[in-house]
């Protein structure tokens, strides 16, 4: 079975005209349940390596690249360093990503009500999961659990979705026929706190760099700092196994 960890990025709850946030991103890296293990030892191996000021309890993207919280004084090089170093465990446990975005400003032109770029990215991903998890070639790879930082105010949101996915698929596309029934996942989502999940602080880098990555600046930034996350979204590349191209497109 695989442990899919989710985490998200670009979150503005209900609003949709943020102009520095206008995409939401959910992440999964899915680590196979035998490899989980080694995956916390290994990032704990890094984040007591690091010369901080205090031990390193969480990784946070944020924080780790703009040095900020227990990153402060660390240098820029030394930063990215460790950065590079931690979402190099995806190789060395051989996980894959997937990922959904949600073009809010697009959405924001569509006719829902009260529409949530959080459900709609989560959807979309758990449908990539279940159509790559289906092709799996080794059947004990193909169910996976849902593993999500804890977010009191979309818990019982995701819950629900994923219930309702599981027994007649997700709401958007319904009408077409379009939704997808899960079948490969097992439960429903489980919620943990990320200060005690590395597979969820593993899941918060990535999703901080794909946010990033895709991020269109009102303003010319520090071209290093651009150089910087260029590099490490590639590092990322031959392990994203599946994603959905931002939705609405526009």
């Amino acid at each position: 079975m695989l442990i899919c960890y989710l985490d998200e990025a670009g979150n503005t709850g209900r609003r949709l005209d943020d102009p520095d946030q206008p995409r939401h991103f959910v992440v999964a890296v899915m680590v196979r349940e035998d490899r989980v293990r080694e995956m916390t030892d290994r990032l704990d191996e890094l984040a007591a390596r690091v010369p901080l000021r205090v031990p390193l309890v969480e990784y946070h993207g944020y924080d780790l690249f703009h040095g900020e919280g227990v990153w402060e004084g660390l240098y820029p090089r030394q930063r990215i360093d460790e950065y590079e170093k931690a979402i190099s465990v995806l190789g060395e446990v051989r996980a894959d990503i997937a990922y959904a975005s949600i073009n809010k400003p697009a959405l924001a032109e569509k006719s829902y009500a009260n529409p949530n770029p959080h459900t709609f990215a989560l959807q979309f991903l758990v449908e990539k999961i279940e159509r790559w998890l289906r092709g799996r070639p080794d059947e004990l790879s193909q169910r996976a659990l849902l593993v999500a930082d804890q977010n009191h105010e979309q818990e019982q949101y995701s819950f629900d979705l994923i219930r309702e996915m599981q027994a007649t698929g997700g709401p958007v596309g319904a009408g077409y026929g379009l939704n997808l029934t899960l079948d490969h996942i097992v439960d429903n989502v489980y919620f943990d706190r990320s200060d005690r999940n590395r597979g969820i602080q593993l899941a918060d880098l990535v999703a901080f760099l794909l946010h990033r990555a895709a991020k269109t600046r009102r303003q010319p930034g520090d071209p290093r700092s651009d150089d910087a996350i260029r590099k490490l979204r590639q590092q990322l590349c031959p392990h994203c196994a599946t994603w959905k191209e931002p939705w609405p497109p526009g």
